[in-house]
Formats: structure tokens, sequence, C-alpha cells
């Protein structure tokens, strides 16, 4: 069984190497990097734990970080938040590390994400700009609007980097045990 875990190890540190250069590069997250992954995550966990072996990672512990993932995600995606791309790649996460993993992942994935936001509204010149139309955002949800490209609403974020990287920072946190 210790095969497949380094299995689903290995296939999750290549995904988020992909995605974070693919999201860098291209700034998307392509399918032929989310979907294979999530195939395998619940391959391995179906083959490594069935569907409810105590003490193993298991095919509901998958399906469980899918749901978590995709389902908080997909709320954020929908309010335009964020691209199909990084909706797949976080389900892709759920899938490989199962639900319990995925809420270190997101939580770490939100710090990054904070810090590349603020990053991205100093660097452009408009942080207390951004600043006043975030919080006016939080008062009153609204979708997206289409903006002019000087505009902080138009600025975006690589958030398959962020997600990639706040999942390594989650990994290193609870299966390393670096920090």
């Amino acid at each position: 069984m210790l095969y497949f875990d380094t299995a689903r190890e290995l296939i999750l540190l290549a995904l988020l190497v992909a995605a974070a250069f693919t999201d860098l590069a291209y700034g998307k997250v392509h399918n032929w990097c989310t979907f294979p992954a999530i195939m395998l995550g619940l391959m391995l966990a179906y083959i490594s734990g069935g569907i409810d072996e105590r003490g193993r990672f298991n095919l509901v512990q998958s399906v469980l970080g899918i749901l978590l993932t995709g389902g908080i995600f997909g709320v954020l995606f929908l309010l335009g938040g964020f691209g199909a791309g990084d909706v797949k790649l976080a389900v892709a996460v759920g899938a490989l590390k199962g639900w319990f993993f995925s809420l270190w992942a997101i939580a770490c994935t939100s710090v990054v994400g904070l810090i590349l936001a603020l990053g991205v509204l100093v660097w452009k010149g408009q942080f207390w700009r951004g600043l006043r139309q975030s919080l006016a955002a939080v008062v009153r949800v609204r979708r997206a609007e289409r903006v002019s490209e000087g505009s902080p609403a138009a600025l975006t974020v690589p958030y398959g980097f962020a997600i990639s990287a706040g999942t390594l920072w989650a990994w290193l946190l609870l299966e390393a045990r670096v920090f």
C-alpha cells in the first residue's frame, strides 16, 4: 500500500508544478493537467483503501475532498472570482488528498492568494483604489462587470499558482512536517 501513497504524492507534486507553470506562462490551468489527476486520485483511493477501509485513505475520503473543494471553489467561480481551471485544480487536490488535507490546502491557498492579490495591486500602483473597491464589493456582492483595462478589477491574480503554492505549503505542514 505504500506504493499507492507514494504514487499519490508524486502525482500531486507533478500536478502542482504543471499547474503553477501553465498558469504563470499561459494564464490558465489546462484540462490535460487536471482531469488525469482527478481520475488517478479516485482510482488510487479505491485501490489502496476500498470504499471505507478504516485507517487507510479510501474512496469516500477522496469523494469528500472533491465535494469540499468543488463546492467552495465552484461557488466562487459562479460569483466570478475564479476560472474553471482553478476549480478543476482544487478538485484534483481534493481527489488526491481527501477532505481533511483539502481544508488545510484551502486555508493556505487563501493566505497565498491574499499576498499575491496585494502584491499585484501594489505592483500596478492601484493599492488604495483596489482596497476601496474590494471593501465595497464585500458590502454588496455583484457579478463581475466589464471593466476598463486600467482599473483594479481588471487586474488578475494567477490563482492556479496560488492554489499550487498553498497546497504545497499545506503538504509541508501536514505530510513533510517541516514546520
